[in-house]
């Protein structure tokens, strides 16, 4: 039987009983298998939830382009992640669709753009759909969008929908789930690291960015700072996109005033809905497309924020970093692997508890993380001195 990945009963149910009728109305057709194409044309993959997610399906894509060179690959993607998508050799092109549950900041797709995104799909004629979340407007969308051969988990119901369900290990890497739905087809897995890309002009508009001429007292500080900025500065990312997530401002201002004391240059990254006052800091808020984070990232060398996408950039981009977490989630199952990575994580009674907004008055995984740890374990990872990466 299939474990759902609802918390609450009453959707578990909901999806039970339909995937039961479901599976009773298209019985008749689950008696003729059908095969994986050998050689197919277009291929789909959707992967509508968020910019870390789409990080850790980077192999997926670069898989499936070793393995069919001449096929055009197609990402159905949470709008938010498209830059980087734009980015990545291995998709031959990008549709975008953000549904309401996964949405954050209110910039859901209304329902008329799902019926765009499926007519998108049909029109294409894709012989492959993958859905390596396991979701059922994934899935809706390839079966009504006629996509010939599909694949996925089925753990939010729908199952009954497609050609091959392989079953979800939650106790798995998400790169190692993602990437076992290529091995249920026996698609050879030649690579499983994460790659995050940026070209060229991503580079300039950096440096323009931060060595350039500026007019404002802040900005002119920059120039004046010339390369050495870069050497001895570390980008901050101080957001979360749950409130779950989410570290005392009050700390990362007291954190920010120590790597100040420590001859640190700060670069606050995040985007214009990324509220919160900060002193000492370069404020680039608003200012960096995704491929030029990663950029930046990667020119400074090192990074601390909490668990979200920046922080996957920068786990993959294989640059030291410390990882804010909550127990919400277990962290080394969502956050590219890297030697070079240090977490920062409690072990609470009630982790992982999946929720966006602590349940509790007191926020236990989150409060009880102090600056000095933060601090201290930067201080680790700046000297060189990678060790176990995981604080407890």
């Amino acid at each position: 039987m299939i474990r759902y990945a609802f918390k609450k009963p009453l959707y578990i149910l909901s999806a039970l009983i339909f995937d039961i009728l479901g599976t009773i109305v298209f019985f008749p057709f689950s008696l003729f298998k059908k095969q994986p194409p050998s050689s197919p044309k277009n291929i789909l993959v959707v992967r509508l939830d968020h910019i870390g997610d789409f990080v850790c399906t980077s192999p997926l894509f670069n898989n499936l382009k070793k393995r069919f060179p001449d096929a055009k690959i197609t990402a159905l993607i949470n709008s938010a992640s498209k830059d980087l998508a734009y980015r990545d050799p291995n998709i031959d092109k990008v549709i975008t669709f953000s549904p309401l549950h996964l949405a954050r900041n209110n910039e859901s797709s209304a329902f008329k753009g799902l019926a765009r995104i499926i007519k998108d799909v049909k029109n294409i004629g894709f012989d492959l759909g993958i859905d390596p979340r396991g979701d059922l407007i994934s899935t809706l969308i390839m079966w009504l969008g006629k996509v010939k051969y599909r694949v996925g988990y089925g753990i939010t119901g729908g199952g009954f929908l497609l050609d091959k369900m392989r079953r979800y290990d939650e106790t798995k890497h998400v790169i190692d789930r993602n990437l076992a739905l290529l091995e249920a087809l026996d698609i050879p897995i030649s690579g499983r690291s994460p790659e995050v890309y940026f070209s060229e002009k991503d580079e300039s508009e950096v440096e323009r960015l931060l060595l350039g001429k500026w007019d404002s007292p802040n900005q002119l500080e920059i120039g004046v700072m010339g390369q050495s900025l870069f050497s001895s500065a570390v980008v901050l990312h101080p957001f979360a996109g749950a409130k779950a997530k989410e570290w005392l401002f009050g700390n990362f201002q007291k954190l920010i005033n120590r790597l100040k004391e420590d001859g640190r240059n700060i670069l606050l990254v995040g985007s214009k809905d990324d509220r919160g006052a900060f002193e000492n800091v370069i404020d680039l808020r608003s200012k960096l497309t995704l491929p030029q984070l990663a950029c930046l990232i990667k020119k400074t060398g090192s990074f601390i924020g909490l668990d979200s996408g920046p922080a996957n950039i920068a786990a993959a981009l294989g640059v030291p970093a410390i990882v804010i977490c909550s127990g919400t989630n277990v962290p080394q199952l969502w956050i590219p692997k890297s030697d070079k990575v240090k977490f920062v994580y409690k072990d609470t009674k009630c982790k992982p508890c999946g929720l966006k907004v602590c349940a509790k008055e007191k926020h236990e995984c989150m409060e009880s993380i102090t600056v000095e740890e933060v601090f201290d374990k930067f201080k680790e990872i700046a000297s060189g001195k990678m060790g176990q990466s995981l604080s407890i």
